[in-house]
């Protein structure tokens, strides 16, 4: 982490987004292949919503490089803040939405434990992330 729970700076925020953004967009895309590495048949619309995770993620990812790429130019502008501020609302609303598409990835194969652990630390950092970016929003 850049920031812990305790915002130094604008810049710190910035790479807490383009980390967790990443790790976000990875996830579905690890949980697919383990699952055909072991012969878990998801469904379509459950294959169909993690793309769409590892795709909305990529997407937010891609508009934070952005913001930081102009940073140079709006650090000193107030309207900076508020558009960090909205990528992590957007943030936020995108992973309350991969949190509720793991509780249903996780009702397959409950009995293999191997997944089903899997599926619980992904869940857990994930929840970790949007406890870290409530945090850093009540500190902007």
């Amino acid at each position: 982490m850049y920031c812990y729970t305790y915002v130094s700076g604008i810049n710190c925020v910035i790479s807490e987004l383009l980390l967790w953004t990443e790790i976000s967009s990875e996830h579905p895309i690890f949980i697919q292949t383990v699952a055909k590495l072991t012969n878990k048949d998801l469904p379509k619309n459950l294959i169909d919503n993690l793309n769409n995770v590892n795709k909305i993620f990529k997407d937010l990812n891609e508009e934070t490089k952005g913001l930081r790429d102009r940073a140079a130019f709006n650090i000193m502008n107030p309207n900076y803040v508020q558009q960090v501020k909205r990528i992590i609302n957007e943030f936020l609303r995108r992973d309350e939405y991969f949190l509720r598409v793991l509780k249903e990835v996780k009702s397959y194969s409950t009995e293999d434990k191997v997944w089903q652990t899997l599926l619980e630390h992904i869940t857990e950092e994930q929840t970790f992330m949007y406890n870290t970016f409530c945090q850093m929003m009540n500190q902007l």
